[in-house]
Parts: structure tokens; sequence; C-alpha cells
């Protein structure tokens, strides 16, 4: 298997159409040990925002990402203020995983912290083995993207896969304009 770094991104091709969670997912790799790689699904906006889910916060327009099929119950976020957010475990170059939820909201609810583009929340996380992800890989069910150049803040998401997928010089260009179910084809 091609060798996978914190910042890469897992992107799905069409072997994967039938997954619930994967299907033309990005998933922004966070954390690689000697066992289980961890990332998060960073195209997949659910159907509500971070107030909905947590009262103290003010801010209504703070969207939430599906992460992952992992331990959907709990909220995860990443962000690249790792001077101002503490308690923050790094991933690569400026990006961090976690840190002080509480002292966060308190900051953007006093508005001394600009949220936007510098923190992403999340539902759940990715996980797999590390024989498990090189299944899959092999398998043909992921692109490997090493190239970090993608705003991972980016909240307008609905073209995102699509437009990696593009680029990727794959031969899954194809499915572009495949409907999200082929059943609906």
């Amino acid at each position: 298997m091609k060798k996978i770094y914190p910042g890469n991104l897992l992107i799905s091709t069409p072997n994967i159409l039938s997954d619930y969670y994967f299907k033309r997912s990005i998933v922004l790799i966070t954390e690689i040990s000697d066992k289980e790689v961890i990332g998060l699904i960073i195209n997949k906006q659910l159907n509500y925002n971070l107030k909905d889910i947590d009262s103290s916060v003010n801010e209504k327009k703070i969207k939430v990402f599906s992460g992952g099929p992992v331990n959907q119950d709990n909220l995860f976020f990443i962000h690249n203020e790792p001077e101002t957010i503490k308690n923050s475990r790094f991933c690569y170059d400026n990006l961090c995983f976690g840190g002080n939820y509480e002292e966060l909201i308190k900051m953007i609810n006093e508005k001394v912290f600009d949220w936007k583009n510098k923190v992403k929340f999340f539902s759940g996380y990715s996980g797999w083995t590390i024989e498990q992800l090189n299944e899959e890989i092999n398998e043909g069910s992921w692109i490997i993207d090493t190239k970090k150049n993608i705003n991972v803040f980016e909240n307008n998401v609905k073209n995102l896969w699509k437009n990696k997928i593009k680029r990727s010089n794959s031969e899954f260009k194809i499915w572009l304009n495949a409907p999200n179910d082929p059943q609906d084809n």
C-alpha cells in the first residue's frame, strides 16, 4: 500500500457507492498509529448546526459535519489555532484535533474568536485498522490524495467530491454526472 500520512485525503471511488457513510466522501486523515488510521469526512454536512445540539452556543451558523460512522454521539473538531485553543492534538502543518471545547465556545459566544475558516465540527469519526484500510485501498475503494491543496474548513462542500475526482486523472470520471443513488437513474 502507498504510505499514508496525516493530512492526506482519502477520496472514495464509485466502488463503494453502496456504502451509506463513505459514498462520494472525502476523508481527511488526522491520526495514524501502528494499529489504526483515524480521519474525518469533510464533505458531508448534516441537517443541523452546532446550536441545535448545544444550547450554550449563541452562533446559529456553525455547521456540523458527519465525521464518520464511529462514535457518532460525540462531537469532534479540527482547527488551525493551536495557540488560541488549548489542549489540542497536532495533526499536520497548522491543523489540530480537539482541544478545550468549553473555552472555544466561550470565545465564539463572546465574539473574541472568529471561527470562520478556523474550526470545523463533526459528529463521529472514521476509523480503520491498518489492515482494513490496506485492503480497501487495494480493492480500489479509495484514491489517496497527498496534495494539501484543499481548504478543510470549507463549508460549501456540495461539489467537493466531484471536483476532486475531476482532477484525479482516474477512470472514475464517468461517474461525475451519475445521481447520488444509481437506482435513481
